[in-house]
């Protein structure tokens, strides 16, 4: 399983100490300014979700088109820390620290050598990208940890053929399933490995039987949601918001997956994929098989299966790439651990933790997070000020979630549209609205009454037209961040 340029046979060395602090270090970067960004559309599902009955929750998901544990772990979590923002965030960290180490487990099973098994757990500890995903109320942390450490059990049941390992691995792959769709295509790399494996090793009939019934174990778990996961693929490929995939679309992927932030020049993004070729040839060059085709794998995998599958319908996005960034951060630590002179290895790993800490450092800067509150700040100014008589209309579905979620006045906000449920996208936030969170006309006022107002420039929007006879009392405007997110206004008025 090892490959030999790289192979450490000695006892645990003393760099193992190491591991505790890189954790540390790990958890320290991702909680850093946690909840400095106001929650955002797609973290106020999770933040919505768990707030209705067991069995609501469960029909509203077959509405989306996501699957359902990490929800199901995230209402158990709640239950113990409560719905808060940190603590919503705070099972994401969780599981971005249960990474770094699932990383460090994988890579001493891959290449037998502890001090590399360090240096990956260390890039995956500052990492911005996976940091950046750490960050969110979403599944996506869940999902890093789940691919690294079924790997790892992967690596371990194809050396010791234990059967409990076995089974340990097809439960890990189904999880992984039930926790994001895009896990499907590092699982078709371990599939892929594995048969390379058997054969190139040609491994006894026992092996054979052992590794495949694993993933029928995990195809038989899954099954139960096969029927749900039909009738969301039927719903993204009806209408969906992802844009098809360009020229640009893998090189600004590479240089998030190594940095992080928000996108770069063309210029930049040419070097980075050249530089990331060039990395990917020499670690090929210089380990040896097998085990040099799963890190490739797990890479390549993802971009051909994401990319094929744009062609019938749009399914390409940069965030969608953490899963695959695990084994190219895995593959840039190798590849500087195979550099033959000492000094030149050592000062370019050096080299790079600082550049990717300053880039971390950076992409928090651009984000400007201080001066742009966002949806925090414009619920807090509504939630200092309505009365239980006013009236608080949204003019987008893509705020309209993050105000419910931070929504403490007791009135129940209404989305505006110009149409009945069964006009607004799906992608728009159908599963958890109602005809009844709707308003189709603001006439419906009456004198005195008090509304307030929330729009936002960003995602495409505009403010609605509003009636003649409202006078406007106040108003007031928050940047968001990202840019995407623009600024949301908040302007009360008095109906005459």
């Amino acid at each position: 399983m090892s490959t030999k340029p790289i192979v450490d046979n000695t006892r645990v060395s003393n760099s193992t100490v190491w591991l505790v602090p890189i954790l540390i270090l790990g958890g320290l970067l991702r909680l850093y300014h946690n909840t400095a960004l106001a929650l955002w559309h797609d973290e106020a599902f999770s933040g919505l979700y768990i707030r209705y009955s067991w069995g609501e929750m469960m029909h509203r998901i077959g509405l989306d088109v996501h699957p359902p544990l990490y929800y199901w772990i995230l209402r158990l979590w709640t239950y113990v820390f409560g719905q808060g923002l940190l603590s919503l965030r705070a099972m994401s960290v969780l599981f971005g620290i249960l990474t770094i180490y699932a990383g460090y487990l994988f890579v001493r099973k891959a290449f037998g050598n502890e001090k590399l098994a360090i240096i990956a757990a260390l890039f995956l500890a500052i990492n911005p990208f996976q940091i950046q995903y750490s960050l969110e109320a979403r599944m996506y942390t869940l999902g890093t940890f789940l691919v690294l450490f079924s790997s790892y059990l992967l690596l371990k049941a194809l050396e010791s053929n234990q059967t409990k390992t076995w089974i340990w691995f097809g439960v890990l792959t189904a999880a992984g399933l039930y926790t994001h769709y895009y896990m499907i295509f590092s699982i078709a790399a371990q599939g892929l490995y594995v048969l390379y494996y058997l054969f190139k090793t040609k491994s006894h009939a026992n092996l054979w039987l052992k590794s495949m019934g694993s993933f029928v174990l995990s195809a038989v778990l899954f099954l139960p949601w096969v029927p749900t996961l039909l009738e969301q693929i039927q719903r993204v490929e009806a209408a969906f918001w992802i844009p098809a995939p360009d020229r640009w679309s893998v090189p600004s992927t590479i240089w998030k997956m190594v940095f992080g932030g928000q996108g770069n020049d063309h210029i930049t993004l040419a070097i980075a994929a050249l530089v990331a070729l060039v990395i990917v040839i020499y670690f090929f060059r210089e380990t040896k098989p097998p085990v040099r085709w799963f890190i490739v794998l797990g890479v390549l995998v993802p971009f051909m299966g994401a990319f094929l599958l744009s062609f019938k319908q749009a399914i390409y996005l940069d965030r969608y790439f953490v899963f695959a960034s695990l084994y190219f951060t895995v593959l840039i630590a190798a590849t500087l651990f195979l550099v033959p002179k000492y000094t030149t290895r050592r000062s370019l790993t050096v080299v790079f933790v600082v550049v990717s800490l300053i880039l971390f450092f950076k992409n928090w800067r651009d984000l400007g997070s201080g001066t742009k509150p966002g949806m925090a700040a414009a619920a807090t100014f509504i939630n200092d000020n309505a009365r239980s008589s006013d009236k608080i209309y949204v003019g987008s579905s893509f705020i309209y979630f993050t105000f419910k979620y931070y929504n403490h006045t007791g009135i129940n906000p209404l989305l505006y549209s110009s149409g009945s449920l069964a006009t607004i996208p799906h992608f728009s936030g159908t599963a958890i609205l109602t005809n009844d969170d709707l308003i189709l006309d603001f006439s419906v006022t009456q004198k005195n009454d008090l509304v307030w107002l929330l729009w936002t420039t960003g995602f495409g929007g505009s403010k609605p037209n509003v009636p003649g006879n409202w006078l406007k009392v106040t108003e007031k405007e928050y940047a968001d961040t990202p840019g995407f997110k623009g600024n949301i206004i908040v302007t009360q008025y008095h109906v005459d």
